[in-house]
């Protein structure tokens, strides 16, 4: 089945799929999720990319950091849009790109004056670019933007990974994060594994250590389970025998650790034993399942209502063999930066990988 989008609705900054999903023609070799992606990147550009290519996080007073700048470069990639794409990297090689070492500054706030008042990069966010800049690469047959990527990948190997008895990993930043800088240091963020592009970076660079950094991560995950839902916290500590919740963070699974599912199903099927509690964990809930979890009662925090974390969930279901809730994956309506980023990798992921789960089914 083929599901028209109403380009209407981004005039109107409604919710753009909103009746996308009633009209819906009979042609079983369509690929859903990437006609959902294409209407969803249309909404996203609108409401958060300027025209100078700066994407926005509205939530967090305006402001852009190197995280923003990549994953809208990875949705105009996918959404075969040269133009969003050069403008937001042209943006990003020119703002965040000011520090000495290859990588990006993470954060440019516009009400600072200069907007750019801590240097430290985020290592995800790096990831992201790179990334984005291969594909693109690829996509474009551009060897420039490969060389670009090329080039960041390997400033990440240089800068921000670390050996340690769990292997090698990637810390969150350049400062703040290792042994001797916080006190259960080093400390890291699951959710900077982003598994699919740690691959494709080793397969552009063989300086890039990918297979290792894939089995830390692999490993961590299914280490690192806390509390009675065994959920992954948002900030590790590997500093003892076992990981365990980093002394000086939220003890739960939050925004960030969100994340660490969409990734791993993005990279493969093949972790059910992992994706299997994510899956699980929501589906006691129904509909009001997504939420932050405090890691020791498995208490239930701040609610996650926007339909980007249902399509965090409903990916997961793709990679589990098991087809999700069409409807939530076409409710585009109104949402925040981060939600609505969260809503677009998915789809994106679930075009990439499982193109066939919102038709293939009895």
């Amino acid at each position: 089945m083929k599901i028209r989008l109403h380009m209407s609705a981004l005039v109107l900054g409604g919710a753009l799929i909103a009746g996308a999903a009633t009209a819906m023609l009979p042609q079983p070799q369509e690929n859903v999720a990437a006609d959902i992606a294409a209407g969803a990147w249309l909404f996203y550009q609108h409401n958060f990319v300027t025209d100078e290519g700066r994407v926005v996080d509205n939530r967090a007073g305006g402001i852009s950091h190197s995280e923003s700048q990549g994953y809208g470069m990875l949705m105009a990639e996918a959404a075969d849009d040269r133009d969003s794409f050069d403008r937001i990297w042209s943006w990003t090689r020119a703002n965040l790109f000011v520090r000495d070492d290859g990588l990006a500054v993470w954060r440019w706030d516009p009400s600072h004056a200069p907007p750019v008042t801590d240097r430290n990069n985020a290592t995800d966010g790096d990831l992201l670019i790179a990334w984005a800049l291969m594909r693109a690469g690829q996509r474009w047959n551009e060897p420039d933007l490969q060389r670009e990527a090329r080039r960041i990948a390997e400033a990440i190997v240089t800068r921000t990974t670390i050996d340690t008895d769990y292997g090698l990993v990637l810390l969150p930043g350049v400062q703040g994060f290792g042994r001797n800088e916080q006190s259960d240091g080093p400390v890291i963020n699951m959710s900077y594994w982003i598994f699919p592009a740690l691959v494709d970076l080793g397969r552009l660079t063989g300086r890039f250590p990918a297979e290792e950094l894939m089995d830390s991560g692999v490993s961590l995950l299914r280490d690192a389970r806390f509390g009675p839902a065994r959920l992954p916290a948002d900030w590790l500590s590997l500093s003892g025998d076992m990981p365990r919740p980093a002394s000086g963070y939220p003890s739960q699974f939050g925004y960030d650790a969100i994340r660490v599912p969409l990734y791993l199903a993005w990279y493969s099927r093949d972790y059910p034993d992992i994706l299997e509690v994510f899956a699980a964990h929501w589906k006691q809930f129904g509909k009001a399942s997504m939420s932050v979890v405090e890691l020791a009662t498995a208490t239930r925090l701040s609610p996650m209502p926007d339909p980007g974390y249902q399509a965090v969930a409903a990916l997961v279901e793709c990679s589990l063999g098991r087809r999700p809730d069409i409807t939530q994956l076409s409710d585009f309506s109104s949402q925040d930066y981060y939600p609505a980023t969260l809503h677009v990798l998915s789809l994106m992921a679930i075009a990439e990988r499982y193109p066939t789960c919102l038709t293939d089914f009895p």
